[in-house]
């Protein structure tokens, strides 16, 4: 058996950045160029996708195509779709893999032209793109089993978030990976106010989504998990003044709701200072406090 063999499957990914401005989507593939050189960093292909002002779309592909790292992407897929259908009736069906099917064609020397048109005409006058994949040979595997149909469905919903967020004025990532385990997907759009962050990660025994949302007064966020063993749901709101924190765990045992106030040092101290002077007993010399004379 070859040492290729014996490694296993590597985890392959796929992301895609778009940005506010016209020439970071340039500026982003040189770093993940100079990432790749050091090793921090690494993919197959690479496309950048820019507007100019004027609305038109400018393409440029660049790509590594002589790495061979498409053993075992068969077993890969297999083992994806039948994660899919994990606990909680995670109804993700084809269309979550279709995140990475959908750059790619047999007929295409590198992205698929069709997708890079969408995304090119989802994005804004003045902004810019850039898609990266970590292996074609699983691309190409994968598209032998997602429809046409579901990739063009899930090309078009990823075109009309990457707009919506530039129309917020938000550069946007989406990031998918995939492994004999499971997946993992991550949303971050943001902006000098605001960022958001999205994650979804499922395997065969469990699911875990992820929201949060941070600004300058603070954060929000939410996570929900499903196991085979019950649910939870945990939400909780964190400013300077303090936290609130809900837990609501079910189980078949039944259902708990925990719910946790963390204040800051300085207003526990006042409310303790509260407290005493409440129970404090009233002096001798207060009048008011004197019982009434028989």
């Amino acid at each position: 058996m070859s040492d290729q063999a014996t490694q296993g499957v590597p985890a392959v990914g796929f992301l895609i950045m778009a940005f506010t401005d016209e020439r970071a989507g340039d500026q982003a593939l040189s770093a993940m160029k100079e990432a790749k050189k050091k090793k921090e960093f690494y993919f197959e292909d690479a496309a950048v996708i820019r507007q100019d002002a004027a609305g038109k779309v400018h393409y440029q592909e660049t790509g590594d195509m002589k790495t061979g790292k498409g053993a075992g992407v068969g077993a890969l897929i297999g083992g994806i779709l039948g994660v899919l259908g994990g606990p909680g009736g995670i109804a993700l069906g084809a269309t979550a893999g279709a995140a990475i099917g959908a750059a790619a064609a047999s007929g295409d020397a590198g992205f698929r032209d069709e997708s890079l048109k969408t995304v090119g005409l989802a994005l804004k006058p003045g902004t810019s793109a850039v898609v990266a994949m970590t292996s074609r040979a699983f691309l190409k595997a994968f598209q032998k089993q997602v429809a046409v149909e579901d990739i063009r469905r899930f090309v078009s919903n990823l075109a009309a978030e990457i707009s919506n967020k530039l129309d917020q004025g938000k550069s946007v990532a989406l990031g998918i990976i995939l492994t004999e385990d499971g997946l993992a997907f991550k949303e971050v759009a943001a902006n000098e106010s605001t960022t958001e962050v999205i994650v979804l990660a499922v395997t065969k025994d469990a699911a875990l989504t992820a929201v949060a949302v941070a600004t300058a007064d603070g954060l929000d966020y939410e996570v929900t998990g499903v196991t085979q063993e019950g649910a939870f749901v945990e939400a909780g709101t964190i400013t300077k003044d303090g936290a609130l924190i809900v837990d609501d765990i079910v189980t078949k045992e039944g259902e708990t709701i925990v719910v946790t106030a963390i204040l800051p040092e300085e207003v526990k101290k006042a409310l303790a200072e509260e407290g005493d002077a409440e129970s404090k007993p009233a002096e001798a010399g207060d009048a008011e406090a004197k019982p009434a004379q028989a």
